[in-house]
């Protein structure tokens, strides 16, 4: 016989044909449920960012450093004071520089008075060169006239004695004496005739030939003194660390007596009328932040704040070098930025996302690149 169950109006339990239908149809359910969601995941979109961090800036910024390793010696601009462009900031110390630039100066004085005695002095040398030329030139010219007519007065002495000896009235001997006369005062004027006038003309120019090279050389001299001077002035200038652009300036920490380097910035400089933010972005999304794209900031003067205050804006523009600060490296990218209501101060850091790509909820998930 078989067993009798009792009961208050149940169903009756399921056998086991129908609990095999009941667990596929949960299989079925489950396994819609994962093509569901894993569809869901691939179509629904999410927005991939960069994150990046800066501060606010103007169109018109400079950071100021100094051009030279140097002390300080003096500073001019406190922060928030407006400067103009070419105003001096801080002053180096200069005093190598100085005394250097007076001995030169030193140098270059005592140059132009010997320079100024000595073309007195030749100026003098060739007058008195030029009497003393002229005088032996005229003196050539004497004797040379002197010469023609002894040379004239011997010839016609021979002529006459010739005639005499003829005649038996002078002796033969006497005859040789004139004739040798003769020859001897053509001897002379040969070379009288022999030494050119213009070897005087010649002299004068190689002695104002001489004093030119001499004046010419302290001319060198004294304009090698004059650049040396002027570099001296450049390396006094700059010293003179000045404003690049007109705009209101931030210090940085630094005082009088503190040692200075190139690499060191010293101040920020704000000028012009329209904001930029400026954002560094990490190397590694240096390649896909382009100009256009879109971001979203928060600025630490509002962190604090119950409402969250977000800017947007777009990047307008990216340098096209990798800059290192330390260990990181990054690109730097400068956005429009749009205050509205608020009033923001140049230098206020903020953080952003810089949205570059859209991709699946799964790709996000397991952080596949688009």
């Amino acid at each position: 016989m078989g067993e009798f169950r009792t009961t208050d109006g149940e169903a009756m339990p399921d056998d086991a044909q129908q609990k095999r239908r009941n667990f596929q149809k949960r299989i079925w359910k489950f396994l819609a449920v994962v093509v569901i969601v894993g569809v869901a995941g691939w179509l629904i979109p999410v927005n991939r960012y960069a994150t990046a961090r800066g501060y606010v800036t103007t169109s018109n910024y400079a950071e100021v450093r100094s051009p030279v390793t140097g002390i300080v010696s003096k500073v001019c601009v406190k922060s928030g004071e407006v400067v103009q462009e070419g105003q001096v900031l801080v002053e180096l110390n200069s005093a190598e520089e100085e005394a250097t630039l007076s001995e030169t100066r030193a140098r270059v004085s005592k140059l132009k008075t010997e320079m100024e005695r000595r073309q007195a002095e030749m100026s003098i040398d060739l007058e008195r060169r030029s009497v003393e030329l002229t005088e032996r030139k005229r003196e050539h010219g004497d004797a040379l006239r002197v010469a023609e007519l002894e040379l004239k007065n011997a010839s016609s002495r021979l002529e006459l004695t010739s005639d005499l000896v003829g005649k038996g009235l002078k002796s033969q001997r006497e005859l040789e004496d004139v004739r040798l006369q003769k020859e001897l005062c053509q001897v002379r004027l040969d070379a009288l005739n022999r030494k050119d006038f213009k070897i005087y003309d010649d002299l004068l120019e190689r002695d104002r030939a001489k004093y030119a090279s001499e004046i010419r050389a302290l001319e060198e001299e004294l304009a090698a003194l004059e650049e040396s001077v002027r570099r001296a002035e450049a390396r006094i200038e700059l010293r003179k660390i000045r404003a690049p652009i007109s705009g209101t300036v931030v210090r940085y920490e630094f005082v009088v007596g503190e040692l200075l380097q190139p690499n060191y910035v010293i101040y920020e400089i704000f000028g012009g009328d329209v904001t930029v933010l400026k954002l560094r972005v990490d190397e590694r999304y240096a390649t896909r932040i382009g100009k256009g794209q879109k971001y979203r900031a928060r600025l630490a003067s509002y962190n604090g704040s119950i409402q969250r205050i977000y800017f947007r804006g777009d990047v307008q523009y990216l340098r096209d070098v990798i800059q290192n600060d330390g260990e990181s490296s990054y690109r730097m990218a400068y956005c429009s930025f749009d205050p509205g209501e608020y009033v923001i101060q140049p230098g206020t850091t903020a953080e952003a996302r810089i949205y570059y790509a859209w991709s699946s909820f799964w790709s996000f998930l397991l952080n596949l690149e688009p």
